[in-house]
């Protein structure tokens, strides 16, 4: 049996995707929130032959990520961990992105950074949305600090309150966008500052920014949908399943040399709005 794989987030969309394409290096737990989404991921990935477990854990709460680990660690050494839990901006506040996106990265990494076995490796979920975000001067002094039960509320106290841009689309955006954006730029950020602290260990850390794909996660809205597909080079949303093939391509020892990084798939979204294209 291999080493045993963590996927926080893996009851839906991505994390789910991602639990089944990795249970090739081992056993699986998949942890989130909802019981009731847990079993039903669960039911679906041993369907699909997946030697697959479930934990509730809520990753903003460090001692139910501790739970995770020791309930994981009775199955056998730790391999792998993608943290894939996240909340969307569109319905969710600037304090839940903090408490989640945020604090419970840090929660994840300083948890299972002591336990993974030499030669594992950990990918984080960023997005598109984190490239498009330039800190300000307090943000990236706090992020030289990216530690402690604290840091999610001081990473909301550093939140400007508007963006700083001559596009007023940008100028307007909502405070839940902002929280957004900042996050998964500091997403990035992190997965960069932990590559030494990993790389001593033996282990490596990478960060992925998914563009637009078909999750729960994405705003119904035909409108959104269809500005959303004209915006890619491929027009169209990416597939979970294209995600986790990814994650489980990263993951594989035959990169082990990829680490402290950040590794985008978009469709080309970002190369289509930000680079002039040839015709």
């Amino acid at each position: 049996m291999g080493k045993v794989q963590i996927v926080t987030g893996g009851t839906s969309g991505m994390g789910k995707a991602t639990a089944k394409a990795i249970s090739k290096y081992g056993p699986v737990v998949i942890a989130g929130r909802s019981l009731e989404r847990m079993q039903g991921a669960l039911d679906e990935l041993k369907a699909a032959g997946v030697d697959a477990y479930g934990v509730a854990t809520d990753i903003s709460d460090l001692e139910s990520v501790k739970n995770l680990a020791a309930e994981a660690a009775k199955l056998g050494e730790i391999g792998n961990v993608v943290n894939a839990a996240a909340v969307a901006m569109e319905t969710s506040t600037p304090e839940q992105i903090a408490r989640i996106d945020v604090q419970g990265t840090v929660n994840v990494v300083e948890t299972f950074l002591p336990l993974m076995s030499e030669g594992s490796a950990m990918g984080l979920f960023s997005s598109t949305t984190g490239r498009m975000y330039q800190p300000t001067p307090e943000q990236y002094a706090l992020y030289a600090n990216s530690c402690g039960a604290d840091f999610g509320d001081r990473f909301l106290e550093a939140l400007p309150q508007k963006m700083d841009s001559s596009d007023e689309r940008v100028a307007q955006m909502p405070a839940s966008y902002i929280a957004y954006f900042a996050a998964k730029n500091w997403v990035m950020y992190y997965a960069q500052a932990n590559a030494s602290r990993f790389g001593v260990r033996g282990l490596r850390i990478f960060s992925v920014a998914p563009g637009s794909f078909e999750t729960p996660m994405l705003p119904p809205d035909d409108g959104f949908r269809t500005m959303t597909i004209a915006q890619t080079a491929l027009g169209r949303l990416g597939n979970p399943d294209e995600m986790a093939s990814l994650f489980a391509a990263l993951l594989d020892p035959s990169v082990a040399y990829l680490t402290g990084t950040d590794v985008l798939m978009d469709g080309g979204m970002f190369a289509k709005q930000f680079v002039p294209q040839l015709a």
